[in-house]
Order: C-alpha cells, then structure tokens, then sequence
C-alpha cells in the first residue's frame, strides 16, 4: 500500500509512537464504556456512521453534537445482516450485541429491521466523545511542522 503523505512518512518516529499511546488511552476508555466488550463498541460505530453520515455532519460543531442539534440525517438503511458483512461479526452475534445495545437504549430497531443510534447516546457515551477528541488534538499536535 503506497502511502502518498510525505509530511506522515518523514516525520514516522515521532507520530507512530504518539498514535499507539494515544490510540491505546482511547481504546481503554472504550473497553470501559462497554464494559470490556469492542466488538458492541464496533458494532455501535457501524450503526452510527449510517444514522449521521460524514458527509451531513462535516459543519456541525462539538455543541450542536452534544445538545443533539442536528441535520435529521438522510440515513443508509443498515440492518443486522448488513453489519455482519460490514464488520465481520458472525450475524447471530450482531443480533444479541443490537440486543444488548437496545436494552443499553443506544439503538432501536425500526419496524423494517433497520437499525438507529439514539439521541440518548450522545450524553451516554460522552466519556467516550471526549477520549475522542482528545486522541484526535494529540494526532494534531504530533502532525504539525
């Protein structure tokens, strides 16, 4: 895989150092958040990238995120079988992670099987956002020059 961004291959020993420990702090607080288990972290991030697509929220500010301001999304339909295929996830147990994620009340299920985050996720999953973010500001800092 050829890798076209001089500015990331030059500079590979101080950003690849600073993207593990980063990364590792982020993936820790994830595991936490879903007490140990990634995989419904996965399949939560699956779901959501067809609830607010990149594209509808590239204006949007981390305020209007927080106080679920947002564009009402043109969403991709996404059901069990389609984040199976997605993510790799054996289908049976992406229905019992949708389970677990419904009763969590991050996800409903629409009549037609297809599958929402709900606004309740946003201040559920805050510690998360923030983990977020701050491993995005520390790939910022190690970026510049």
């Amino acid at each position: 895989m050829a890798i076209d961004d001089d500015h990331l291959t030059t500079h590979f020993g101080r950003i690849w150092p600073a993207h593990v420990e980063a990364l590792t702090g982020l993936l820790i607080q994830l595991r936490q958040q879903f007490d140990g288990d990634l995989d419904l972290m996965l399949i939560l991030g699956i779901i959501g990238t067809r609830t607010q697509p990149a594209r509808q929220a590239s204006a949007m500010t981390y305020s209007q995120f927080m106080a679920n301001d947002r564009p009402v999304p043109a969403s991709r339909p996404i059901n069990i079988q389609s984040v199976a295929e997605c993510s790799g996830i054996a289908r049976e147990t992406v229905r019992r992670k949708v389970s677990k994620l419904e009763s969590m009340g991050l996800v409903t299920r629409e009549a037609s099987g297809n599958l929402l985050v709900t606004p309740q996720a946003t201040g559920a999953l805050t510690p998360s956002t923030e983990a977020s973010l701050r491993y995005m500001a520390e790939m910022r800092k190690h970026y510049k020059d």
